[in-house]
């Protein structure tokens, strides 16, 4: 079992018992319905200039490779308002290049989330730190989790599809396990956005 695998189940295992830090590590500083309903003007007026997004089911669906006019429209006004991005998947390159190229975004493939040398690699290739960047996933374990660790501010959006790949199915399940726990306690409600 990988190091990444080892460390998602551990956080797991931790919210099933109710450990509080394990907890705090996957809850979210913001939770929004999709990239298109955050807020990127406060963002920025806070002094977060970097932005790290997900790729699979949290601005593509699963392995699609279509890169619709309103992603590409978003990216764009986003560069116009200086915000620097890099996607940065546990995918492969070949699935991370394609879009990468065609919204003009730097990348990270193969990244290894929640790893800490994941986001390493990410603010080096942004040039950013913990103080200005943000992390914007749909993946609890992975994304939330790694960048709540890290330090990073982590914005949660529900998944794009229910279609999921073999990476990700296994931790989508634990997180819906997850989030029925967490519902149960009043401290996670899905489709409770806040900001």
């Amino acid at each position: 079992m990988s190091n990444k695998n080892k460390e998602m189940l551990k956080v797991f295992w931790g919210v099933m018992h109710n450990n509080e830090k394990y907890i705090q590590l996957i809850i979210p500083n913001c939770y929004v319905k999709d990239v298109y309903n955050i807020d990127y003007d406060l963002l920025y007026k806070k002094g977060y200039h970097n932005i790290i997004f997900d790729i699979d089911n949290t601005i593509l669906p699963v392995n699609d490779i279509y890169v619709p006019e309103e992603l590409i429209s978003l990216f764009a006004n986003l560069k116009k308002k200086n915000f620097t991005i890099c996607i940065v998947s546990n995918n492969k390159l070949e699935r991370v290049l394609p879009p990468a190229e065609e919204l003009s975004v730097m990348y990270l493939a193969n990244a290894n989330k929640p790893n800490k040398e994941a986001f390493d690699k990410a603010l080096t290739i942004i040039g950013g730190d913990i103080s200005n960047t943000v992390m914007v996933g749909d993946q609890m374990l992975s994304d939330i989790k790694g960048a709540n660790s890290y330090g990073l501010y982590s914005i949660l959006v529900d998944p794009l599809s229910n279609k999921y790949d073999i990476k990700t199915k296994t931790s989508r399940v634990l997180q819906n396990i997850m989030e029925k726990k967490l519902s149960k306690r009043d401290i996670f409600h899905r489709n409770s956005y806040y900001k």
